[in-house]
């Protein structure tokens, strides 16, 4: 629960640091709900079915909106719209909006506002299932699906990995402090990975480990003007505590596959 707390209070300090404007303002459009679209959410929920289970799968749909959800808000409250609400996000050519982000600051509000969003779902799908554990058993096992589906989904999002939201939150946090600090977590963490794989024959991590390499062949360019150290701790921070909150509520599924 440490993590949860302290993962809001930092991110709230983000927010402030990022920009300081409201989610209200410029419109926010939908993206991609068509036929294309639907059949793709579809497919996404039928191999997560297939795998896992049907509450798996939808957890795993409902978990991607939010998390979009939450990336458009950190547009929003920088003041950059109007803004797209993509159906799906991975595959979708347009992005969120079309203003381009001018600070260090606001790209790492942006990145972690979708997994820092998330985190009040599964904090309160968690509480749902325990208070739910005697009187309904399976409506709490429903919520305690969701919430661990949010956890890993949004703890792979935040590895330090390009392009995904810990990539940027590690890139802009290393660049106001110590500039080769982030690609030697980069580094770290897909040996890390790697080994892992090896050792455990596990699939899951060597796809994790594929990801890291490409994202050290890969890497984005820092054309902003950076944080100040000061403000890059808080930073790192905010960004540490919020993938140890995701690591805490979905590690029975992380450990399972991972």
């Amino acid at each position: 629960m440490i993590f949860f707390v302290s993962a809001s209070i930092l991110g709230a300090a983000l927010v402030y640091v990022g920009g300081r404007k409201t989610p209200a303002g410029p419109p926010i459009t939908l993206y991609g709900f068509d036929g294309v679209g639907v059949l793709i959410g579809f497919v996404i929920f039928t191999l997560a079915a297939v795998a896992i289970g049907p509450i798996f799968g939808m957890s795993l749909l409902i978990t991607l909106l939010f998390h979009e959800l939450g990336h458009v808000i950190g547009y929003q409250m920088i003041g950059a719209g109007p803004t797209r609400f993509r159906l799906v996000p991975l595959l979708s050519d347009a992005p969120i909006s079309d203003k381009p982000l001018r600070t260090d600051g606001q790209e790492l509000l942006v990145a972690l506002m979708g997994p820092g969003f998330c985190i009040a779902p599964m904090v309160l799908a968690h509480i749902a299932s325990l208070m739910l554990a005697d009187s309904d058993p399976a409506v709490a096992e429903s919520f305690q699906i969701f919430a661990i589906t949010c956890g890993t989904v949004n703890f792979i999002f935040l590895l330090p990995f390009w392009p995904l939201d810990g990539g940027h939150c590690a890139r802009v946090a290393a660049a106001s402090i110590w500039p080769a600090f982030g690609p030697a977590i980069s580094v770290f963490m897909t040996s890390a990975f790697a080994a892992a794989a090896w050792r455990t024959g596990s699939w899951a991590l060597l796809v994790l480990a594929a990801i890291g390499v490409q994202s050290l062949i890969r890497r984005s360019a820092a054309n902003q003007p950076p944080l100040d150290p000061d403000t890059g701790v808080i930073a790192l921070a905010a960004y540490a505590f919020t993938l140890a909150a995701h690591f805490s509520g979905g590690w029975q599924l992380i450990s399972l596959y991972l």
